[in-house]
């Protein structure tokens, strides 16, 4: 509940800030003699003027120019500005400078040492030098933040340094019942329990880790390392295996199954105090990232710190090589992406991350589509390599290359949901192509094969339906989509179609016109309505709204069902 409140205070805080941002440029435009605003074009404009500077800032950071940003984070700290983060984001993602971070926050922890910032920078540093006495004192000083599971975790660790694990135990476990946060306190009561030998209460901690949802990867990694050194390799293949079923997209996921598998890679452990405090910075940097995306400098404040602690932690070095692909920095992005080496399962990802990043440019596609080959050439039976490939030349609309790429995933791939995915993917490109029966045929083993959602219902259903090959199953399999999504304009239009179809035209008109009120310019779904309203003898409501979907003819060009402009122009002027 405490954290909740947190939560609940900075965003109102962060909310109060904007309109008040908001407020200020307004009052600025019109009292520009009162005022002096602050181009935030030109540095020499700043003039020591620190609340221009401060707004600069901030719509810098709102429309994610980060090198202009940087540029005002400088002048604040010539400034002598109070913005620690800000500074700590312009030094740690231009310059990387630890010296000087730290100078910093032992400066802000003069001025305010209840700063949690820079009490875990300086916390982290002590931590480092194993100064754990000293670490755990700066923690134990935060009044009324010390009792947060944030601070409890990073204490737990300089307990376990210090060899008390049953104190760390028993401070983390006070946390047991934090619903929001179960999942994390468990893997490190897991991993401190290794560390303490106690391989019984590990073992009952990490079984009750898998049975939760939020579960990620490197939990995956951690849990079957521990079964690895319990000469357990056949459980640690099942836990790897099990997590593989529920995401089989995945290639690092596969990567790791595969290494272990064969016993060509051994996970990583968590078993040494270092690892441990580096997992729970990690682990604090994604709750941060996840519930303040906006917070790239606070995100790569805590993946920073990582470093130190434990260098070859690579899933935080990719991490934050993404993070400095957000920012817009690719020298960056390239340094972190690379250091990641090839006998670590995270090394196709980091391949493909910078691939799909060359991807993106013409004049760098061939780069992207060398690396493409390159992994292609080296991991020849990776179904998700073809599969993405197959979905960038479906997006550029190259058809057969992505139809053959697909088929090479298909022919290899080992997951049941995998193989639905492609199968959809597949019967989109036939469907384009107005190749009714192998849609249909890709459709129908789509349906066997996954975990069928709404969208998949939707157009399976909506496919039967338009083609006049199955109205009653179509208009079932329809109906379970808008169960799921009951507002979905897209469903929606779907179902009244249907109903069109089947002869039902006042249920469908409601259906329509609903999803005409909340999709207004989708000419499909305009024309649809017009179909109905023309059956109903509405007809001069039918031509207008006809008029009106070519009006909109450009708003969803690129979509899988264009609209048909010859078609809506006959109507127009015959009807149907």
């Amino acid at each position: 509940m405490q954290n909740k409140n947190i939560k609940n205070i900075l965003s109102g805080v962060f909310i109060i800030l904007f309109i008040s941002f908001l407020l200020i440029v307004n009052f600025m435009e019109k009292n520009k003699k009162i005022v002096k605003t602050v181009s935030y074009t030109n540095k020499e404009d700043f003039n020591e003027n620190k609340y221009g500077l401060f707004l600069s800032s901030l719509h810098a950071n709102f429309n994610g120019d980060y090198d202009k940003l940087s540029s005002f984070y400088d002048e604040a700290v010539k400034q002598n500005n109070n913005d620690f983060l800000g500074r700590l984001f312009i030094l740690q993602s231009t310059n990387e400078n630890r010296d000087e971070v730290l100078k910093l926050a032992l400066s802000e922890y003069k001025k305010n040492n209840q700063n949690i910032v820079p009490v875990m920078y300086l916390a982290n540093d002590y931590f480092v030098k194993k100064q754990y006495s000293k670490s755990l004192q700066l923690l134990n000083n935060l009044k009324g933040k010390s009792d947060t599971f944030i601070v409890k975790l990073l204490k737990a660790w300089n307990l376990t340094a210090q060899k008390k694990y049953d104190d760390a135990l028993d401070l983390l476990e006070t946390e047991l019942n934090n619903k929001a946060f179960r999942k994390y306190v468990l893997m490190h009561l897991g991993a401190i329990a290794e560390i303490a030998d106690d391989k019984s209460y590990a073992t009952e901690i990490y079984e009750e880790v898998l049975k939760t949802e939020r579960v990620n990867i490197f939990d995956i990694e951690n849990i079957s390392s521990f079964y690895l050194r319990s000469k357990n390799q056949k459980q640690a293949v099942k836990i790897i295996s099990d997590y593989y079923a529920k995401m089989p997209d995945s290639v690092s996921v596969l990567m790791l199954l595969n290494g272990v598998r064969d016993g060509l890679y051994t996970p990583v452990s968590i078993d040494t105090e270092n690892k441990g405090m580096a997992k729970a910075i990690f682990d604090i940097s994604s709750i941060f990232s996840s519930v303040f995306a906006s917070s790239q400098d606070l995100h790569l404040m805590y993946l920073t710190m990582i470093d130190d602690l434990y260098p070859d932690f690579y899933m935080s070095i990719l991490v934050k090589s993404e993070v400095y692909k957000n920012l817009n920095k690719p020298a960056l992005f390239f340094k972190y992406s690379n250091k990641v080496p090839e006998d670590n399962y995270l090394y196709t990802t980091s391949k493909l991350n910078e691939a799909l990043y060359y991807l993106q440019s013409d004049t760098t596609k061939d780069k992207g589509l060398g690396i493409f080959n390159n992994l292609i050439s080296k991991y020849p039976n990776i179904p998700q390599l073809y599969f993405r490939l197959g979905s960038y030349y479906q997006n550029n609309k190259d058809y057969v290359q992505a139809i053959d790429n697909y088929s090479k995933a298909l022919s290899f791939a080992d997951s049941d949901k995998l193989k639905g995915d492609i199968y959809f993917a597949r019967a989109q490109i036939y469907d384009i192509d107005k190749n009714t029966e192998n849609t249909k045929n890709d459709l129908e083993e789509a349906f066997k094969l996954k975990d069928v959602n709404p969208v998949f219902l939707n157009y399976y259903g909506y496919f039967l339906i338009n083609n006049n090959l199955d109205l009653d199953k179509g208009l079932d399999l329809i109906s379970r989509a808008v169960a799921n999504e009951p507002t979905n304009p897209f469903f929606l239009d779907s179902f009244g179609w249907a109903l069109f179809k089947k002869g039902d035209f006042e249920k469908s008109l409601k259906l329509l016109e609903l999803a005409k009120s909340i999709e207004p310019k989708n000419p499909v779904i305009i024309d649809h309505l017009a179909d109905v309203y023309w059956s109903l003898n509405r007809k001069r409501e039918a031509v207008f709204e006809w008029q009106k979907a070519l009006s909109f003819k450009d708003y969803n060009k690129n979509s899988i069902e264009p609209i048909n402009i010859n078609k809506i122009e006959y109507k127009i002027n015959y009807g149907l």
